[in-house]
């Protein structure tokens, strides 16, 4: 390996500090991958409310249009070999915890991402990159770039469909000018000295009308500075055999406990506790991109197939209809819930994974779930295709109708009949590894100053 490098991981989120979605697990996970590779790796992230105390070290004057803020720079210590940092600013003092996928706190991403900037061009601070993760630090490589010897930059879309739009007038009181004036993720794609995102496939799709999202000329323009990179997984992080969430405990070699885990999960989903009969789960956020349409549109039949189906999620425009639901079906059973607890209940309790998204950049829920011995039923779409579609590791679907989604939990149904099949399958599942060492290995060409 080459010269150890000092990187700066920006980001909004961190498992299990502060978790959304899978940024936060991949905020968690690669910045650890980098450091067990040798490099010096600090991430930093808002200073939210109710984040562990840690040790203050420095501030950082911040001026955006007419707001002026004052950053304190905290140490919340060294995890996993990676040193986190937080930014807290007298502008914010109490800033909420992000919720869900909404666009809010731009003004208060605004100045973090000028104090991210700042920090990273002060003396002592200063890496060779700065690791930029979705729109909410898109401005920092737009602010980089004002100013002299600054590190490189590299922004990682996590998901194009959230890109952080500004008004006019708000963006031009932060003092926001020049290319993306309103939108901070087209920033970041406009000034990023590279740009990635979660998967190929996902790449190659952004690229299109259909799903670039309205930027997909600007992400054709970067050419070949524009990358896809899978994703990983941490396997220490998630591991069924040391899996503290979980009742029972159990690995490949000995599923005694996944038995017992999932009779724990049918119980408190207030369903019959049957060794036998198929159990699927669906985890995620219940919005339309994770097919949440097609799943209630689809559930008398899916029901009907004599199945159980435990849906853990929260999505205040869906759940109502998933306690419907619940009520009509005594096999379904919903859990508007978005802790970690129920959802690692719900990936080693289930036979199955059900991931019918219409989109979707990587896919970390399935690949979680072959580790936990769940099936995965996904539709043909971003790095699910790679990842499920093409190893053969699940059943992988085309469309985004009910109408799909139903004969792919058919053909799901019909392959749980037969015992050995779906035994062998699932063992190939839980022993499969995509691990964190290529994408890491092709971070770190990213991070060095092109020959």
């Amino acid at each position: 390996m080459s010269a150890p490098l000092r990187v700066l991981f920006a980001t909004s989120e961190v498992a299990p500090l502060v978790k959304v979605g899978g940024l936060g697990d991949v905020a968690q996970a690669l910045p650890k991958a980098l450091a067990a590779r040798g490099h010096r790796v600090e991430l930093v992230l808002p200073g939210y409310a109710g984040l562990p105390a840690g040790r203050p070290v420095g501030t950082v004057p911040v001026a955006a249009g007419r707001v002026r803020a004052r950053f304190q720079v905290t140490d919340l210590g060294d995890h996993d070999g990676v040193r986190y940092l937080t930014l807290a600013s007298d502008a914010h003092p109490d800033w909420e915890r992000p919720e869900g996928y909404v666009e809010r706190h731009l003004a208060s991403f605004v100045l973090f991402s000028r104090a991210v900037a700042d920090l990273a061009t002060q003396p002592g601070h200063r890496p060779d990159a700065v690791h930029c993760n979705d729109w909410h630090v898109g401005h920092v490589p737009a602010e980089l770039r004002r100013r002299p010897a600054a590190p490189r930059s590299v922004l990682t879309i996590h998901n194009l469909a959230y890109q952080g739009l500004f008004p006019y007038d708000k963006a031009t009181e932060l003092g926001l000018t020049g290319y993306g004036t309103g939108n901070l993720l087209a920033q970041g794609i406009r000034y990023a000295d590279a740009v990635t995102t979660v998967s190929p496939r996902y790449r190659d799709e952004t690229l299109t009308p259909a799903h670039g999202s309205g930027l997909h000329h600007l992400l054709r323009s970067r050419g070949g500075d524009y990358h896809g990179i899978l994703n990983g997984v941490d396997y220490d992080h998630f591991d069924p055999s040391t899996d503290r969430f979980l009742p029972a405990r159990y690995d490949v070699d000995d599923l005694a406990g996944k038995a017992v885990d999932r009779a724990a999960l049918q119980r408190a989903s207030g369903l019959p506790v049957d060794p036998d009969v198929p159990l699927f789960a669906f985890v995620g956020r219940l919005v339309p991109q994770k097919g949440v349409e097609a799943l209630l549109e689809g559930i008398d039949e899916i029901a009907a197939l004599g199945i159980q189906l435990v849906v853990v999620g929260t999505g205040a425009a869906y759940e109502r209809a998933f306690v419907r639901a619940a009520r009509w079906h005594p096999g379904v059973a919903f859990h508007p819930d978005s802790g970690e607890a129920t959802a690692r209940l719900a990936y080693a309790g289930s036979d199955a994974f059900l991931a019918p998204s219409r989109y979707e950049p990587c896919g970390l829920a399935p690949l979680i779930a072959l580790r936990y011995g769940s099936v995965p039923v996904v539709s043909r779409v971003g790095g699910m295709a790679e990842t499920i579609g093409e190893s053969g590791l699940g059943v992988a679907y085309d469309g985004d109708r009910a109408a799909d989604l139903v004969a792919a939990v058919r053909a799901a149904v019909t392959r749980h009949a037969d015992t050995a099949g779906w035994a062998a399958l699932r063992d190939r599942g839980m022993r499969a590894r995509f691990t964190w060492d290529d994408a890491a290995r092709r971070y770190e060409a990213l991070y060095r100053p092109a020959d």
